[in-house]
């Protein structure tokens, strides 16, 4: 029994001593860090080079227009016929929208009538007139042979005098009903709206059948030819803008499509609900597809430095209240500390530290160290 114990008791410090042999003699694999290490951790760079450095101020707005139209009406009534919509294309004196003209031109065939009596009654005292010249003529000759009597020279006299103030009346009053005419007519005009300009549609405020009144905004129009920027500015920016300053504008709804233009005019009040002002900045490059209302972002340049050495923002990081970066020193980073300046929302300046044509690296900052070992794993960034 003992020499089986025995027997177990070998064979199991031989098992034991195998696998803690086993353990000690294998090698522990690497971790991610240190295979980085000895790899290179991948970074991307970007090449430190000398340029403009732009200063500005970011603000938002929209598309507006040079040549903008409220379309009302000057006649009140219902509406008749509707033949735009938001976002059509009109062109100059296309009809928009009709009113009911239908008692107007009542109004008109009942004048038209009166000018057919008001002329008749005009031909009638020119009659009259002329009988009452001639009678006047012989009575004036029968006077000079003493064959009438002064009162009765004077009372023909009087008839023609009659007349005439009777005739030139008839005149006034014919002129009058003209007038009243011609303010018909350009009323029944005026039932019809038509564009004032070519142009784009963009809000539409009626129904067919609608009651409008004088001055109501039906519709508005704007010249897509002549498209402008209407940047939304707080007083305090003011100081800082003027006209003839270079603007960088973005327009969210055509993929960020950037465009430059030039601050044009700034509004002498602000909005008496925003307490903004308004900023207009030119379009010199209109995008084919670009509309009033779209939403801009605009970067109004303030201050413009040459030869300015300019980096990412995301190459700089802190340490102890001084600031570093990451240069590529062969195939490792090495931490350089700088001197920055102005800062945009992505670039920094860098005064001192740094020399046109090295790297920087901007990207896995968190998993370096001075003189740790990169790969360069993007095609370095030129910006």
């Amino acid at each position: 029994m003992r020499k089986i114990i025995a027997i177990v008791i070998v064979v199991f410090i031989l098992i034991f001593g195998f696998r803690l042999y086993k353990k000690i003699t294998t090698k522990i694999p690497p971790g991610l860090s240190e295979i980085q290490k000895q790899a290179g951790v991948p970074v991307e760079v970007s090449e430190v080079k000398s340029e403009t450095f732009t200063d500005y101020i970011s603000l938002t707005g929209t598309i507006g227009s040079d040549e903008e139209a409220k379309i009302s009406t000057k006649i009140p009534g219902r509406v008749t016929g509707v033949y735009a919509q938001e976002g059509m294309s009109v062109n100059k004196n296309q009809v928009l929208i009709t009113i009911d003209d239908l008692q107007l031109k009542i109004q008109k065939s009942q004048i038209e009538n009166q000018i057919i009596v008001a002329q008749s009654n005009i031909d009638t005292i020119k009659l009259q007139l002329d009988d009452a010249e001639r009678d006047l003529r012989r009575m004036e000759q029968l006077f000079k042979e003493n064959a009438i009597s002064q009162k009765q020279l004077e009372s023909y006299q009087l008839k023609l005098d009659t007349l005439k103030n009777n005739y030139q009346s008839a005149i006034k009053n014919l002129q009058i009903v003209k007038d009243n005419l011609k303010l018909i007519e350009t009323q029944i005009d005026d039932c019809v709206i038509r564009a004032p300009f070519s142009g784009i549609i963009g809000i539409k405020n009626v129904e067919i059948g609608e009651i409008v009144a004088p001055g109501q905004v039906l519709m508005t129009l704007f010249n897509t030819g002549k498209l402008n920027v209407q940047i939304k500015t707080p007083e305090n920016y003011l100081p800082e803008i003027k006209t003839g300053q270079d603007v960088i504008i973005e327009i969210d709804a055509l993929e960020g499509k950037k465009i430059n233009g030039k601050i044009k005019k700034i509004s002498g009040s602000p909005d008496p609900k925003t307490r903004m002002f308004i900023v207009y900045a030119s379009l010199p490059v209109i995008p084919k597809d670009a509309r009033p209302g779209m939403f801009v972002n605009a970067k109004i340049v303030t201050r413009a430095k040459e030869n300015t050495i300019v980096i990412p923002q995301q190459a700089i990081f802190k340490e102890n209240d001084k600031t570093f970066v990451y240069v590529v020193d062969s195939d490792k980073a090495k931490k350089v500390e700088v001197v920055t300046g102005e800062k945009t929302d992505d670039t920094v300046e860098i005064i001192s530290g740094l020399k046109t044509g090295e790297k920087v690296i901007i990207s896995n900052l968190e998993n370096l160290s001075d003189g740790t070992m990169i790969k360069i794993t993007e095609r370095e960034n030129n910006q």
